[in-house]
This record gives C-alpha cells, sequence and structure tokens, in this order.
C-alpha cells in the first residue's frame, strides 16, 4: 500500500472486504502533526467489486486521481466521475 502527501494530511487507499458483498475501496486520511485518528471514506454511489483484482486496480486509480483533502479530511478527486 502507498502512501504520500496531500498539504498537511497522509492519504492513502486499500481495499476491504465486505461480507457477502465483495469489495470497496476506502481512501484514508489523517492529518499529520494532529492529534485527530485517520479518518477512512468511500466514493459514493461506487457498487462493490467482485473481485479483489478488480478492487485493487480502482484502488490504485483513485490514487491517482486524489487532488486534495478538505479541512474535514474528506478526499477531492480530479474529476467528478470518482
Amino acid at each position: 500500500m502507498t502512501s504520500r502527501m496531500i498539504g498537511d494530511f497522509r492519504v492513502r487507499c486499500s481495499v476491504a472486504r465486505e461480507e457477502d458483498q465483495g469489495y470497496r475501496v476506502q481512501i484514508w486520511t489523517r492529518r499529520i502533526g494532529g492529534t485527530a485518528p485517520e479518518k477512512c471514506w468511500t466514493v459514493p454511489g461506487q457498487a462493490p467489486f467482485t473481485s479483489l483484482h478488480e478492487a485493487e486496480q480502482e484502488s490504485q486509480q483513485l490514487f491517482q486521481v486524489i487532488n486534495g483533502v478538505r479541512f474535514n479530511g474528506e478526499p477531492e478527486f480530479a474529476h467528478a466521475s470518482a
């Protein structure tokens, strides 16, 4: 799993298996230097993936299009389809 800094936040993506529903991409953000815990975000409206491979590919693509992080830790994407 890779991570990178965007502003004051460390951002990373991961894949989680959901019980009987497939796999979901999760985006994790954490403000560096603060005491707040890491926050987990999902892409609204994104359907679960049936295979781990598909979810991992989507995770890598999403990681590349995150171009900002809002003050509350919510990731911002480079295009509206994410």
